[in-house]
């Protein structure tokens, strides 16, 4: 969840929080995604509760908030924990909020990196496609997370900013085809060489907004303070965009990505990375279908197209793989008896430059938040 949505204070009419009793200032939410995933051929076939977050929140003061997430990934934990994709039990956010002006506050603690659309913003019925895309689990991996100290706020009203200085990447753990995915640090993060991240958000009317954000950082940093020994820093510029026409919906991302110091890293990480995609989406559902259990029901059936080359640029060419350069179609429906809950479906056609190429996949979802 992000809740950085709302300017703090937003010059609405304040409760004080301070005299409610402990359980009056408690919060509760979160979310869930169960997926079914069928490849083509020999491949995978898979029922997988993919996420369980628990969402706490507490309200010290009008002005001073806790924000927490925890994630249950895969729905088991063998007891060496996380490992080979056996599960993972982890916080991804725990932050305080405080709220010092009407227009402006700062967080300090566990944040989402500011970048892209859906790294911030990735309950299930929030976005298309029951899987995360090729272009959010690669060149923005979701869920990215920092620890560190920023401030938000607005310029205006239809103007947004945010800015943080934290915990960077692990440039030991980038690979040729994975690129940075692996570098995120999950348990107590190395501060030896931190990052600048920040986004600037205009929404210029209710049906269109563009975002702009960026990042940079060392990476020299490891689990638990150690340091992998690597002399290489990144950069990241990214857009996006979202718009909406009557019932149709648009949506577009892309980024660059520069490894200054990619030599000294693993055999194959690319000097550059780049990444886009393009999505448009029609509401389907009937008006006059919207009565009774149906009131608050919708539909809408959408395309999307991802591409990624996480070695767009090679200092040796001898360690170029075909597997770096891909690209996604997806082809789905969504469907929502209520807005927090969704039932999805879509059909992927992958393709990489190699000789047998990705095999195409059938997904199912059924997801939900409170």
């Amino acid at each position: 969840m992000c809740f950085w949505p709302q300017a703090p204070a937003d010059a609405q009419p304040q409760i004080d929080r301070t005299s409610l009793a402990w359980y009056e200032r408690v919060s509760l939410g979160g979310y869930a995604e169960v997926h079914f995933n069928q490849e083509e051929g020999s491949g995978k076939e898979q029922l997988d509760i993919h996420r369980f977050v628990l969402y706490l929140g507490y309200d010290f003061a009008d002005w001073i908030q806790l924000h927490s997430e925890t994630e249950f990934e895969h729905g088991y934990l063998k007891e060496t924990g996380g490992e080979n994709g056996d599960g993972e039990l982890k916080l991804e956010q725990l932050y305080l909020d405080f709220a010092y002006g009407e227009t402006w506050g700062v967080r300090a603690g566990r944040y989402l990196q500011p970048l892209g659309i859906v790294n911030q913003r990735h309950e299930p019925e929030t976005f298309y496609g029951v899987e995360r895309s090729l272009f959010d689990t690669t060149v923005i991996p979701t869920t990215w997370f920092a620890d560190g100290v920023g401030a938000y706020g607005s310029i205006a009203e239809d103007l947004r900013w945010e800015a943080y200085l934290g915990s960077s990447l692990d440039g030991n753990a980038f690979s040729a085809t994975k690129g940075i995915r692996d570098g995120r640090m999950q348990e107590r993060p190395g501060m030896n060489q931190p990052a600048v991240s920040g986004r600037l958000s205009w929404q210029p009317s209710p049906t269109w907004a563009v975002g702009v954000s960026g990042f940079h950082g060392g990476l020299n940093n490891g689990d638990e303070g150690t340091l992998p020994d690597v002399d290489a820093n990144l950069t990241i510029a990214c857009l996006d965009v979202e718009g909406r026409v009557g019932r149709f919906e648009f949506k577009g991302a892309a980024a660059r990505e520069w490894i200054d110091g990619a030599e000294t890293l693993a055999p194959g990480v690319g000097d550059r990375i780049d990444g886009w995609q393009l999505q448009a989406a029609h509401r389907v559902f009937p008006d006059s279908w919207r009565t009774g259990v149906h009131a608050a029901a919708d539909a809408a059936f959408f395309v999307r197209y991802d591409w990624v080359d996480t070695q767009a640029q090679l200092a040796d060419t001898s360690e170029a793989e075909d597997a770096a350069k891909r690209d996604e179609w997806t082809f789905g429906v969504s469907y929502w008896p209520v807005p927090s809950v969704v039932v999805k479906a879509d059909y992927q056609l992958r393709d990489d430059e190699s000789a047998e190429g990705l095999p195409e996949r059938f997904n199912m979802g059924l997801g939900w938040s409170f």
